[in-house]
């Protein structure tokens, strides 16, 4: 990695807020739960439903405006309040920074009453997506309160298929994993248990080089897990098609996102 991009990359894992463009100030909060910042869209739509995200960016890039755009538009039209987790990143902050500030952040939030049971959502995007997943194995085995829906795209749950890449996703991988197995499953959680997840909903590109393998064989082991899914692959798109796509599949594809949320934090909550 260059210095000028090693600078570039560091300039971008500082926490940012929406653009006024895309959510206009008043309308944004930032608080810290349990050290970890968190920054809100229409905090006082909490009582309804939270959608909680975990931003892509191959674990050492922090959240971008596509990101923020994809993000207010869905929960605005879900009706729910929505909450960006700022995770640290590597090199700084290698594995298992990033899980344990998520797992942190979602302590502190419900200590603070803010994610009530059966009325959050947890979204990710490409590695939070795989994070997201992981996030949500950790849950299930410690029996403690779960997302009503895993919302899921494009997500990179297997780091091990990558370790050896001359590409930034293996550079990526090395960065993050250190010397830590990359097949451990907090890692790799598409080698992990799926069974007893919440629902999941899960966009994909057809196209989709790098990552569309393992959104289908991730779709494929949830089906064998018994774990409720609803899969929507978009044939001629690639990597993101909802989060940075244009065209009326990615529209199409938030439409899907923006009803399963709405779906998740409407129905019956399970005692």
């Amino acid at each position: 990695m260059s210095f000028l991009r090693a600078l570039s990359v560091l300039a971008s894992q500082r926490p940012t807020r929406p653009p006024r463009a895309v959510a206009s100030p008043d309308r944004v909060t930032r608080h810290r739960y349990e050290s970890v910042p968190v920054t809100w869209i229409d905090e006082h739509l909490a009582e309804r439903g939270v959608l909680v995200h975990l931003h892509g960016g191959a674990f050492v890039l922090g959240e971008s405006r596509e990101h923020w755009e994809w993000l207010e538009e869905v929960g605005r039209r879900a009706g729910a309040a929505v909450a960006m987790v700022h995770y640290r990143l590597a090199p700084r902050f290698p594995y298992p920074a990033a899980i344990d500030d998520v797992l942190h952040a979602l302590d502190g939030l419900g200590a603070a009453a803010r994610l009530r049971p059966g009325r959050w959502v947890l979204s990710g995007d490409s590695s939070g997506g795989g994070l997201a997943l992981a996030i949500a194995q950790s849950l299930a085995a410690q029996g403690g309160d779960e997302p009503a829906l895993l919302l899921l795209e494009s997500p990179w749950v297997d780091l091990a298929a990558h370790l050896d890449d001359e590409t930034d996703l293996g550079t990526a991988v090395r960065l993050y994993a250190g010397a830590v197995p990359v097949d451990s499953p907090r890692l790799s959680p598409l080698q992990g248990e799926l069974a007893g997840l919440p629902p999941v909903h899960l966009v994909t590109g057809g196209q989709d080089r790098e990552l569309g393998g393992e959104s289908r064989e991730l779709a494929a082991r949830l089906r064998g897990a018994g774990v409720p899914l609803e899969e929507m692959v978009l044939p001629g798109e690639g990597h993101l098609p909802a989060i940075s796509g244009r065209g009326p599949a990615s529209q199409e594809a938030r439409r899907s996102q923006i009803e399963a949320v709405r779906r998740a934090l409407t129905a019956p909550a399970v005692a």
